[in-house]
């Protein structure tokens, strides 16, 4: 261990409790995550609790009686909307391949990420940054049968773990004085025989580490291992704060707001009858129905005439701040249905502050996909040296889509427009995006328009 004591700066042979604290570098994200699942969970939302909820303007008779409590899930909301308008759409690699072995080397990287199901990972790795403020994934390979799946034979596999915080890994990259990592690593828990053991897994440039604490701290059998890739298998990514961050407050105001207004419409909402003087007898009820009043008695319904124009005007304000400063457009069926139509325009203005969001994301995501692209370039390169050279000219950039509503009509005219009115694709092509992958249509197609050119109009035959 005291290529890991030197490469993090302390006394060789130092004990490794004072390895892991190193490593951690005084980082505890603890509150932030047990704040972050409460506030996802809309049952534990404050306006849930009793004790903070407490009865307001209740006489002794109604202090026992549950008040309405009314939570709503925004931060849910906010975190779905972002990785959809992120992830949506699967990330396109900008490559320019020179000759067949670039590529292969581009395709194999394709069929990495397939087989990684690289969308749906995408997502939940953009739900971990935005619900936890970070998440990451570890690359590691598999032993198996012979394929070629890659382009060369091999009997490895090449696969993804996402690290995410909410399965309970504590994530702890650590950088030098220029923001390079030197190590990286990952705390968490496992059954053993029944028992819960804590274990500190380390990868450095050279070596994998792994801790485990039974009693102390101790290193585990076969550990370190070497790190054949001379590169760490982790990539890691990381926001200030979660992405409701800025509009807690503003959630937790509208909650009581319409907790209140549930209150005032249980006590408001139904007329009351108001009897002054005496009640001598019900008559008949139903239509033609009343009551018999004594004299100089009177009676009359108390209803509730005063507007709630004021709680539903700052009840919009908030929603529509929340939207505002998250960044998160309203594009429910009641919000659009009205608009009718839209260009292609008018439907990028209507996304723009999502995208607007969707930029500002790159700065995460950006670095992150690089680093991604290139351990799987590094892994390739070991598995198969002779496209060292060509993994190493290859030049591949990650590029996020954002996700929008195409309108596919203007989009071909327009297509159709630059490309003199010309065909676009080919007719068999054009049959198997509307298809799938089925090419019975198309031969079927191919079949019945050939039947049709050789029909003779002028001496049909009969049956």
């Amino acid at each position: 261990m005291n290529e890991l004591c030197k490469l993090l700066n302390i006394p060789e042979n130092s004990p490794i409790q004072k390895i892991i604290d190193t490593l951690k570098q005084g980082k505890d994200k603890t509150k932030i995550i047990e704040e972050a699942r409460k506030q996802l969970d809309p049952k534990q939302h404050d306006i849930m609790n009793p004790i903070l909820r407490r009865p307001k303007n209740k006489d002794e008779n109604d202090k026992n009686k549950d008040v309405i409590s009314i939570a709503l899930a925004y931060q849910k909301w906010i975190v779905r909307k972002e990785k959809a308008m992120i992830f949506g759409n699967q990330p396109i690699l900008k490559a320019n391949p020179k000759d067949e072995t670039e590529k292969a080397v581009l395709k194999a990287i394709e069929r990495i990420l397939h087989d990684i199901k690289e969308p749906s990972f995408n997502r939940k790795l953009a739900e971990s940054i935005g619900s936890f403020t970070e998440g990451g994934e570890l690359w590691y390979q598999s032993i198996g049968e012979i394929h070629e799946s890659y382009g060369f034979k091999t009997d490895v596999k090449i696969k993804a773990m996402l690290l995410s915080l909410k399965k309970g890994s504590e994530l702890f990259p650590c950088k030098d004085d220029f923001d390079d990592m030197i190590a990286f690593s990952r705390n968490y828990t496992k059954k053993i025989e029944g028992k819960e053991v804590e274990y500190f897994e380390v990868y450095t440039q050279n070596f994998t580490y792994l801790f485990e604490n039974l009693k102390e701290w101790k290193i585990a059998e076969g550990y370190p291992k070497e790190q054949k890739l001379e590169k760490i298998p982790a990539v890691f990514g990381e926001q200030e704060n979660v992405s409701w961050y800025d509009v807690q407050d503003l959630i937790e105001r509208v909650e009581t707001l319409v907790s209140d207004h549930g209150e005032v419409n249980d006590r408001n909402a139904y007329p009351i009858l108001k009897v002054i003087g005496k009640l001598k007898n019900y008559l008949n009820k139903g239509p033609g129905g009343g009551v018999e009043l004594d004299k100089d008695s009177d009676m009359n319904y108390l209803s509730w005439d005063q507007a709630t124009d004021s709680i539903k005007l700052e009840i919009d304000n908030l929603v529509k701040n929340i939207q505002l400063f998250s960044q998160t457009p309203n594009i429910s069926f009641d919000e659009v249905k009205s608009i009718g139509a839209l260009s292609g325009t008018a439907l990028k203005m209507l996304f723009l502050d999502a995208h607007l969001k969707v930029m500002e994301k790159r700065e995460i995501y950006d670095e992150y996909l690089q680093r991604r692209i290139n351990i799987i370039k590094r892994i390739l390169a070991t598995l198969n040296p002779a496209w060292k050279t060509a993994i190493d000219n290859l030049v591949i950039e990650p590029e996020i889509v954002p996700f929008m509503v195409e309108n596919e009509k203007e989009q071909v005219e327009i297509a159709l427009l630059k490309n003199g009115n010309k065909a676009l694709e080919s007719h068999e092509k054009s049959v198997k995006n509307w298809q799938g992958q089925d090419t019975e249509d198309y031969e079927k197609i191919k079949q019945e328009e050939t039947e049709a050119s050789s029909l003779d109009y002028f001496n049909p035959v009969t049956e």
